[in-house]
């Protein structure tokens, strides 16, 4: 791959090189690509997290804690032993955490 700056990018790499701050080019670059990753990383989590949030606040959702899994298994549990399916939660649960990653799918797409 070649890569050609325009000439104030041009300088500014070289004097990032020559001030010691990376041992050539490639590594600055490589280094910039890096951050830019997790900078794009760091944005999707974010919005994962308002979307959670947001479902939560509006009661879609509950937040996913140690003690709500420990209510869907006892659910599961009594369900199983009066002889119906374990449904309720686990399956609203599954339910809720599909509908958020389709808006996010469907948002990400917008932006």
């Amino acid at each position: 791959m070649n890569i050609m700056f325009p000439p104030v990018d041009n300088s500014y790499i070289k004097a990032k090189v020559r001030d010691g701050f990376y041992s050539n080019a490639t590594e600055l670059v490589r280094d910039a690509v890096r951050r830019l990753r997790e900078f794009d990383d760091n944005k999707y989590a974010r919005f994962i997290k308002a979307l959670e949030d947001r479902a939560i606040k509006e009661g879609r959702t509950k937040p996913y804690t140690p003690q709500l899994l420990d209510q869907i298994e006892q659910d599961a549990r009594t369900c199983r032993c009066r002889g119906r399916k374990a449904e309720s939660q686990c399956m609203r649960l599954n339910f809720d955490i599909t509908r958020i990653i389709f808006r996010l799918e469907t948002a990400s797409s917008e932006i």
